[in-house]
């Protein structure tokens, strides 16, 4: 028994070789979803989905928007009254005006998917509850307490079946395929991703059904990490149809695709001519895949093309203006100075049109022309494209900010400290929203846990004693990226002063009364203060996804190989007797097969003498960045 670790052998393999990456091969019984699965693994999961189903059903006791409000009432209403419509009227009276279906009363202005989540919730409201939940005109406004817990336990529904699970299971793929083997943030990712305050205090406070979509769209890029692209562009297909906003996410999507088409599983033995046609009909299968999808969920309407242009009308609506409220975004600061509510809707949407594209085509063209393929990119991308929308897009809602925290999510495990920056940020950037709902108290209280959980994940002994801060009460400084030790102190010093900026602004809100001619100065100075970071975020984000490509042989495990080949796991049960390694050098660099086998030999002389069952993969850089990076 040789008692060597995985640790061990990738040193000397990468002292002797100059290798820019050593990995090992996972057991075949470990390469099926959700990978790596463990009784520790999942009781640590049973623990995290019950407390955030737990502090769901906890917010979900609280008010909701617009309740006792008339006569708009508010979002719950709106949610109620689309059961209403769907349930009681033909599909083809769902989105126009009609004597029973008024739409300047909550319209349903959200895709099809959301129509047919309606009429079930409406269906089931009939058929086991009360049918005054959905009874036609005479249920508006409706305030029971029963009806309140039916809403609200649809909420919970989806959280429990759907968004919990996806979100799990896309935080588990992500620390698998692309993170440092025993990261120390291992349990804080998916137990941060789960307790996202700004997702419960909206969905389960204010109450909307964000989770379906946001769930949706963490699947489809989960399926895109494991290389599984049509049932990635399914996924997205169904979250798009779902809310209309997920379109904050399709350029990433569409771009990395559509590279993908033309570069995975490329023979470099083939001419351009034949890579080429290959290609197109990776494409033609994508666009079939995606298109099909699309009919498959429209149908009920493509019999018309009056029904198909109302349809669309609803989707997109120009007449709102460019904002609601006091969203954190670059127009509602700029409207400060010039008011933007002057200028014509029409002329407004194509300023922010092609801000927008100016904002985000940089990253999707990134994802495009990159030398190094790779998913880690994929995921920048998406909080970059997010944040251009929600920065510079026409018609944003502060909840929009959502669409840019699910992939700031998924990165925690590749960006602890940044992700959680940025997610504290988003929840208070819709405080003056969430005070309006009565959930002030809520948000305090979630906030407080989340940074009591980055508090827990690292013991203060394991910070780096010849960098530690005084201050650094939360222990921040270990959850820095690689490659950030120099700029350490710099950046923890600025989150705790982003938090001293955030509770001076939120006392200030409560309890000291704006001047009487700027009634709404408190909201106005915390959209300011929140979409600065923003700002900062997007270049931030920009910074990473731009680099990414530099370290992504070294940084992210591999996935284009076959699932049966990849990353770090001894498969000798930890006797160290038995590996199967793949091993990227450049000494390999025009050498045959044989002789890369000869150089990792001869690197292992000694240990291989006690290693009684050793395989190997040998790539040079560049083929390892064509044919197996992620």
């Amino acid at each position: 028994m040789s008692g060597y670790t995985e640790e061990y052998i990738r040193q000397k393999l990468t002292e002797k070789l100059e290798a820019t990456h050593v990995c090992f091969a996972v057991r075949i019984s470990d390469t099926g979803p959700p990978g790596n699965m463990d009784v520790t693994t999942g009781m640590q999961w049973l623990v995290i989905v019950a407390a955030g189903l737990f502090l769901r059903a906890t917010v979900s006791l609280h008010s909701y928007s617009g309740q006792n409000r008339p006569p708009m009432y508010g979002d719950f209403e709106a949610q109620r009254h689309w059961q209403e419509v769907t349930v009681n009227l033909p599909v083809a009276d769902w989105y126009r005006n009609t004597s029973d279906n008024d739409l300047l009363y909550w319209g349903l202005d959200y895709p099809p998917l959301t129509a047919y989540h309606s009429y079930f919730v409406g269906w089931w409201a009939r058929q086991w509850h009360d049918e005054s939940f959905v009874a036609l005109h005479t249920s508006r406004g409706i305030s029971t307490a029963e009806h309140k817990q039916f809403m609200r336990n649809t909420v919970l529904l989806v959280d429990a079946v759907l968004y919990l699970p996806a979100i799990l299971y896309a935080t588990h793929t992500i620390l698998r395929r692309m993170a440092r083997p025993n990261t120390e943030v291992r349990w804080l990712a998916p137990t941060l991703a789960i307790l996202f305050p700004g997702q419960i205090l909206i969905d389960n406070g204010h109450f909307q059904y964000n989770n379906a979509s946001l769930a949706l769209c963490a699947l489809a890029v989960a399926a895109i990490v494991e290389r599984r692209t049509l049932a990635g562009a399914v996924l997205f297909c169904l979250a798009l149809n779902y809310k209309q906003m997920e379109l904050y996410h399709a350029l990433p999507f569409f771009f990395y695709l559509l590279r993908d088409c033309f570069t995975d599983g490329a023979d470099n033995s083939s001419t351009f001519g034949q890579r080429f046609l290959v290609g197109v009909r990776k494409l033609t299968l994508l666009g079939a895949t995606v298109l099909l999808s699309f009919i498959i969920i429209w149908l009920p309407w493509l019999g018309s093309l009056d029904a198909v242009g109302q349809l669309v009308h609803r989707i997109f609506p120009v007449a709102r203006g460019v904002f609601e409220d006091k969203v954190s975004n670059v127009w509602c600061v700029v409207n400060v100075f010039v008011k933007l509510r002057n200028v014509p809707n029409t002329t407004m949407a194509i300023v922010c049109l092609v801000c927008t594209l100016l904002a985000v085509l940089p990253c999707g063209l990134h994802l495009l022309l990159q030398k190094n393929h790779t998913a880690r990119s994929f995921l920048y991308s998406l909080v970059v494209a997010a944040l251009g929308f929600f920065l510079f897009s026409f018609q944003v809602h502060e909840k929009s900010i959502l669409l840019a925290a699910l992939p700031v999510i998924l990165l925690l495990p590749l960006e602890p400290l940044v992700s959680c920056w940025f997610l504290q940020l988003a929840t208070f950037s819709m405080l003056p929203l969430l005070h309006k709902d009565g959930l002030t108290g809520a948000f305090v209280g979630l906030t407080l846990i989340s940074l009591t959980l980055v508090r827990t994940a690292r013991d203060s002994k394991s910070s780096t004693k010849n960098h530690k801060l005084s201050y650094d009460v939360l222990h921040l400084r270990g959850l820095l990226p690689e490659g950030f030790a120099s700029v350490g102190s710099v950046f923890v010093t600025l989150f705790y002063l982003s938090l001293l900026g955030q509770v001076l602004l939120l006392v200030a809100f409560l309890c000291l009364a704006p001047p009487a001619h700027l009634p709404f100065l408190y909201p106005l100075l915390i959209s300011a203060y929140s979409c600065g970071h923003f700002v900062l975020f997007y270049l931030y984000f920009n910074y990473r996804q731009f680099c990414s490509d530099q370290t992504s042989v070294t940084a992210d495990q591999p996935s284009r190989i076959n699932n049966k080949k990849k990353e770090v796991v001894d498969e000798s049960d930890g006797c160290g007797g038995k590996f199967r390694v793949v091993v990227v050098s450049s000494q390999f660099q025009g050498k045959p097969l044989l002789q890369r086998h000869r150089l990792v030999n001869a690197a292992l002389e000694e240990e291989l003498k006690t290693i009684h069952a050793f395989s190997q993969k040998t790539y040079t850089p560049e083929q390892w960045a064509g044919e197996s990076g992620p």
